[in-house]
C-alpha cells in the first residue's frame, strides 16, 4: 500500500546527510515535490520489486532508515519509493556491490545512517531525469552530490540495455550496471578516514545540527517565536567560519594535508606557544587554537582565486590580516603548492586533498607573529598620570596605522605615566619596542630635537594566575630626527592570551627627566608598542624594522 502522505516520514532529503525534520509535513510541501506525469501504472518501490535482478536493492530499501537530526526514524527508503514524490532512482543489478556487507552494517544505527547517506542516496534524486541521446548533465543526488549523468550511465554505472527510462506513477526507474560510487568531499575525507583523524577528529568535535530556514516549511508564529511543519536540519560545523564550508559541494577546493608523524611534531611546537596556564579548561583552548593555527592555511578555496601562477591565498584570508595568509609564486620550488612537496592527491566529490611530504610553513607564517598595539588606539590607553593626550592622523610609510597618540605633560616638569593594553601574547620570547615619532610629523618646521628619556614596567599574569611584572631599569632614549624603534628590552611570557576577552598583559611608560635635564622633551609622539617575536632566545635584538626618517 502506497504511502499517501509524506507526514509519515522525514521530508528534508535533499540534505547533505540526508536529515530532515519528523515534525508533520504540509501540503505545500507534498506540491514542492509532487507526482510528475511519468505515465506509469505502478510505483517505483512495485517497478524494483518486478525486476528479479534488483532484489538485493529491494532487500537494503526495506531496512535501511531516513535519520531525522541523527535520529533514526521507523521509515525505510523503500517507503519513499512507494510515497507521492517524483524521483528518480537508478537501481544496480545484484552481484555489482557486497550486499552482505551493507545489510549487516544496517544492523547498527551509525551503519545504517553510513549506507544511507553513502549508497542509497547516492542512486535516488528528486524529479524526472530521462537518460537519450541529448542527456549531459549534472544531477543534485539526495545526499547532495552532483554525478555526471549523460545518455548512458550515471557517473560510472552504465544502464542496462532497454532496461531504463522506465515510468512510474511517482517517477522513473533507471536499471544500471554497477552502483554508482560514493566519493567523499574534503570534509567526510578528513573525518571519515583513519589516515586523516589526527586533523578530522578536531574537526568533528564541532559539528552540530541547525535548522535551515530557507528550506524549511514555515506554519505561524506562537508566543512570538516561528514555528515549522517541515523543519530542514542541516549539518553545521562552528570551525567553517574558519575553514570555509569544506563540506559544500559546490566550490572546488584544495587542502594540504600531512600524515601524523609530520603532524605530530608540529603540533607539540606549536602547542608550547598556547599554554593557557590556569585558566578555565586551559587544555581545551589550548588544543583549539593550536590546530586553528596550524590548519587555516592548509585549504584554499580554487574558485576564488585571481592568478594562481602569482598568488594564492588561503580561506583564512581577510583584507584585514595582509600580508598573512597569501603565498607568492605558489607553484615554483619551495613554494606552497611545490609539486616536489606533494606526495599523491586524493578526488573529492568537491576538490583534492594533497598529501605533503614536508611541513610548509614557519611559526612566523602561521602564528608567531608581531603584535602591534596602536598608540592612538584610545581603547589600548588603560591609564594616565599627570599628562593629556592627543590622538592624531599621520600618513606615512613608516608610521603603522596612519596614527599616533601625543602625550603632553600636565606641566613643564611633570614626569608622567601611561599605561597600554597588549592583546594576544602567546607564550613566547617577545623583543619589546616603543616606537616614536619625531615632532616633525606635526609640524614640519619644527626645530624641537630634544629626546624622550622614559621608563618602562611590563606587567603579565604567570601560570599559576598571578599577577607578576619587569621592571626594565635602564632609562631609555630615542633618536628624534627620526622614527625611531626604541628597544625596551626582552620578555618571556609564561602564559597565552591569545584571542582572551580580557588583556593580562600591559605596559606602563614613565617619563624620566629631572628638572636639570634640559636636553630632554617630555612630550612624546607615541606611534605604537611593538612586540617582535624571537624564535632564537639565544640571538642579540635587533631594531624591529628599517625606519625612514619621517617629516611633514
Amino acid at each position: 500500500m502506497k504511502v499517501k502522505n509524506l507526514y509519515q516520514f522525514v521530508i528534508a532529503l535533499a540534505l547533505p546527510l540526508g536529515l530532515g525534520g519528523l515534525s508533520g509535513c504540509s501540503d505545500s510541501w507534498d506540491d514542492h515535490y509532487d507526482v510528475a506525469d511519468a505515465n506509469g501504472t505502478e510505483s517505483l518501490l512495485q517497478l524494483v520489486e518486478g525486476n528479479p535482478q534488483l532484489s538485493d536493492f529491494l532487500s537494503l530499501l526495506k531496512v535501511t532508515h531516513i535519520y531525522n537530526n541523527n535520529h533514526r526514524t521507523n521509515v525505510t527508503y523503500a517507503d519513499l519509493l512507494n510515497a507521492d514524490q517524483t524521483l528518480t532512482v537508478w537501481a544496480p543489478v545484484n552481484g555489482t556491490y557486497n550486499i552482505d556487507s551493507l545489510l549487516t552494517l544496517c544492523q547498527t544505527a551509525q551503519g545504517d545512517s553510513t549506507v544511507g547517506q553513502h549508497f542509497v542516496m547516492n542512486h535516488i534524486a528528486h524529479n524526472l531525469y530521462n537518460m537519450n541521446a541529448t542527456t549531459d548533465e549534472f544531477v543534485k543526488m539526495l545526499n547532495d552530490k552532483y554525478l555526471e549523468l549523460n545518455s548512458k550511465a550515471l557517473y560510472n554505472a552504465t544502464v542496462v540495455q532497454n532496461d531504463y527510462n522506465l515510468p512510474a506513477i511517482n517517477g522513473l526507474l533507471h536499471v544500471v550496471d554497477d552502483d554508482a560510487q560514493y566519493t567523499y568531499n574534503i570534509y567526510e575525507g578528513l573525518t571519515s578516514m583513519d589516515e586523516f583523524k589526527h586533523i578530522g577528529t578536531f574537526l568533528s568535535h564541532f559539528e552540530k545540527q541547525e535548522l535551515d530556514e530557507n528550506r524549511s516549511i514555515q506554519a505561524g508564529i506562537v508566543d512570538g517565536k516561528k514555528v515549522y511543519s517541515d523543519s530542514v536540519m542541516v549539518k553545521e560545523n562552528a570551525l567553517f567560519r574558519v575553514f570555509d564550508q569544506i563540506m559544500s559541494e559546490d566550490s572546488t577546493f584544495a587542502m594540504l594535508v600531512p600524515d601524523a608523524a609530520t603532524w605530530q611534531p608540529i603540533y607539540e611546537e606549536a602547542t608550547k606557544y598556547f599554554n593557557y596556564g590556569s585558566i578555565e579548561k586551559a587544555d581545551s583552548v589550548s588544543e583549539y587554537w593550536t590546530s586553528v593555527a596550524l590548519a587555516r592555511d592548509l585549504i584554499i578555496n580554487r574558485n576564488v582565486q585571481r592568478s594562481e601562477k602569482d598568488s594564492i591565498f588561503t580561506t583564512s584570508y581577510t583584507p584585514l590580516e595582509w600580508p598573512y595568509h597569501v603565498f607568492y609564486k605558489p607553484f615554483e620550488a619551495g613554494g606552497l603548492m611545490d609539486s616536489a612537496n606533494i606526495k599523491d592527491s586524493l578526488l573529492c566529490s568537491n576538490g583534492y586533498i594533497y598529501r605533503i611530504k614536508q611541513w610548509p610553513f614557519t611559526a612566523e607564517d602561521l602564528y608567531f607573529r608581531p603584535i602591534v598595539t596602536q598608540g592612538e588606539r584610545e581603547a589600548s590607553m588603560t591609564a594616565y598620570k599627570d599628562c593629556t593626550l592627543n590622538y592624531r592622523s599621520a600618513i606615512g610609510d613608516s608610521i603603522s596605522g596612519n596614527g599616533y597618540v601625543d602625550i603632553v605633560p600636565r606641566t613643564s616638569t611633570s614626569n608622567w605615566t601611561a599605561t597600554f593594553e597588549i592583546r594576544n601574547t602567546l607564550s613566547g620570547t617577545y623583543d619589546l619596542y616603543a616606537v616614536i615619532l619625531p615632532k616633525t610629523v606635526y609640524l614640519a618646521n619644527s626645530r624641537d630635537f630634544k629626546p624622550n628619556k622614559f621608563k618602562a614596567t611590563l606587567s603579565y599574569v604567570d601560570e599559576q594566575g598571578e599577577q607578576s611584572s619587569v621592571n626594565f631599569d635602564d632609562e631609555m632614549t630615542n633618536d628624534p630626527y627620526r622614527v625611531d624603534s626604541v628597544l625596551i628590552g626582552r620578555v618571556t611570557f609564561p602564559v597565552c592570551n591569545y584571542q582572551q576577552p580580557d588583556a593580562t598583559v600591559s605596559i606602563q611608560l614613565q617619563c624620566s627627566i629631572t628638572n636639570r635635564q634640559t636636553t630632554y622633551s617630555r612630550e612624546m609622539f607615541l606611534d605604537c608598542i611593538y612586540l617582535k617575536p624571537v624564535s632564537d632566545p639565544n640571538a642579540v635584538a635587533e631594531e624591529a624594522r628599517p625606519r625612514k626618517e619621517v617629516r611633514k
